[in-house]
């Protein structure tokens, strides 16, 4: 249920919040980070980092195969947490029609693209979540 609300407050924060070009300054206290277009959202609770870390969020080119929208890079790369942090995507924004069973959260590791084993599909929000331990890029792909 938890994550169900989470859902909705993400979907309200995207006009409310976005990453400038300076990023946010998120620490112990935790925040929520939204990219400028309200696509992907990081909701980092208290604890997870032990000091303040300015975090962006960026639009990459480099798409992994059958991606469904934009790949997010969110900076900086690397950053471990000290427990899990939610990535919130919005793939039904542009009003894509996918089935909800076949959307997927994906992370960049680097050289391949690998499944966050965790998801949570928001089908009538159009929202797919997971749980992340670091920042890396991220996108939602369409599994066959």
């Amino acid at each position: 249920m938890k994550l169900h609300t989470l859902a909705f407050a993400c979907l309200a924060l995207v006009t409310l919040v976005g990453c400038d070009s300076v990023g946010e300054g998120i620490g112990p206290e935790g925040g929520v980070v939204v990219s400028d277009d309200g696509r992907i959202t990081l909701d980092i609770p208290e604890g997870a980092l032990d000091e303040a870390v300015e975090i962006t969020i960026e639009e990459v080119d480099d798409l992994p195969e059958d991606a469904l929208g934009p790949a997010y890079r969110v900076l900086p790369v690397g950053t471990v947490f000290n427990g899990p942090v939610q990535v919130v995507y919005n793939y039904g924004a542009r009003g894509m029609d996918v089935d909800p069973s076949d959307v997927v959260l994906v992370v960049d590791r680097g050289d391949e693209w690998s499944v966050m084993p965790d998801r949570h599909v928001y089908a009538e929000e159009g929202l797919v979540s997971a749980s992340a331990l670091y920042l890396s890029t991220f996108c939602v792909i369409e599994r066959e």
